[in-house]
């Protein structure tokens, strides 16, 4: 589940234990999880680094799970800090190849345009992130090209083509086609840039996102179609409580409480909790 926000699974084994059943010592966390006790005390090394989980003090020393709302926050703010970084490498990159690189490996264009370039250059996928309104282009039909598409969650959204996802703080406007061109906007200009470290470094950012944002569904039901039982599961389970804890505060049957939630995650066409969690979070479901 936290895999697109770089915990690995036997991190997350862990993680999810402790937020689950409570503060517990190295020893009872290895043979609960099933992982060795140097496994598991590198593991809870990982997470105290990434602020999920830290120590109680001695004698009796605890491992303790930060709480799991914010604990999730930490790591997207992480993940931004991280990508932000990478679009200011890419801009430094890119200004020291406009004198250095081999013809026709970085074009610079005019400061207007914008992602529609890209249209004719994709043959089999297009791929963009827009980070202001009047970057995404729209892809006339018939077309047989793949369009996905990340809008930041300040721009509108919503593509009738593109598999749209959403995602905070999108740190450049970036379009993809195929793995031959990229087009980048910065401050005053436009890169085209070919196949090499700086596209490289391009797709990796446009992958990154991608994988941490929230999807968006046609089928997605609106405001009103979710009931106050709905609310509450919600609201409790982004509060890190179990089914069975959400049932027993809600009166419900652990069955009952799973039947809901996988019906609003295929209504909104998320593909984990955590992304439902996101979900609900923008369209202010939570009570």
């Amino acid at each position: 589940m936290f895999e697109a926000l770089g915990i690995d699974r036997s991190d997350e084994q862990i993680y999810l234990h402790l937020v689950r059943q409570g503060p517990s010592s190295l020893a009872a966390l290895a043979a609960a999880t099933g992982q060795g006790r140097r496994t598991a005390r590198a593991a809870v090394a990982r997470l105290r680094s990434r602020g999920l989980a830290q120590l109680s003090p001695p004698p009796h020393e605890q491992v303790i799970a930060i709480p799991i709302e914010i604990g999730v926050e930490h790591l997207i703010r992480q993940r931004r800090h991280d990508l932000e970084m990478v679009r200011q490498t890419a801009t430094r990159l890119a200004d020291q190849m406009r004198s250095r690189a081999p013809a026709g490996e970085v074009v610079v264009l005019p400061g207007q345009t914008d992602a529609t370039i890209a249209i004719g250059k994709a043959q089999h996928e297009l791929r963009v992130l827009a980070r202001s309104p009047s970057w995404a282009p729209a892809v006339p039909r018939p077309r047989t090209v793949t369009y996905r598409l990340v809008c930041d969650t300040s721009a509108p959204w919503g593509h009738e083509v593109a598999q749209t996802r959403l995602a905070h703080g999108i740190p450049a406007n970036l379009a993809l086609a195929d793995r031959t061109a990229a087009l980048m906007q910065l401050e005053q200009s436009v890169l085209m840039v070919r196949p090499g470290r700086l596209f490289d470094a391009l797709d990796a950012l446009f992958e990154a996102i991608w994988s941490s944002a929230t999807p968006v569904s046609s089928r997605s039901p609106s405001a009103g179609s979710l009931d106050d039982q709905d609310r509450a599961v919600l609201s409790l389970l982004v509060a890190g409580l179990t089914d069975d804890a959400v049932g027993a505060r809600l009166g419900m049957s652990r069955r009952t409480i799973a039947r809901r939630v996988q019906r609003l995650m295929t209504e909104t066409g998320a593909h984990s909790r955590l992304q439902l969690g996101w979900w609900a979070r923008e369209r202010n479901w939570l009570q």
